[in-house]
């Protein structure tokens, strides 16, 4: 089931990706660093995934759970990146992507708590 729900959720936003870009004529990134706002929020990023692999490393956690977890946080990357382009990169219109991943994220993790 968890296999249906990441393929759901891939295929997914593969299609609102190419949707929204479309329609709000948002550019893709042309270097891997274009994602980024700074460098500074490259350390951050670098520094969220630590903490969570930290946290994930000293809990225990069941199969569903950790799915969820990991969604979750996959959520919050999304929604700091969002904000930052939000804030900071306004006229480049990334934010309306990064914003549509946390809402995906969001339904995934939700599906994955509630089906498994």
């Amino acid at each position: 089931m968890l296999i249906v729900v990441v393929i759901i959720a891939i295929f997914g936003a593969g299609l609102l990706d190419l949707n929204l870009r479309k329609k709000y004529n948002i550019p893709k990134n042309e270097k891997f660093m274009d994602q980024y706002v700074g460098i500074w929020h490259f350390a951050l990023e670098i520094y969220l995934c630590f903490m969570f692999l930290s946290f994930v490393t000293i809990n225990v956690f069941e199969q569903k759970t950790l799915y969820s977890v990991l969604f979750a946080f996959i959520m919050v990357l999304f929604l700091v990146r969002g904000l930052l382009e939000f804030w900071f990169r306004k006229e480049k219109r990334r934010h309306i992507i990064s914003f549509t991943y946390v809402v995906l994220c969001a339904i995934c993790s939700l599906a994955i708590a509630v089906i498994m």
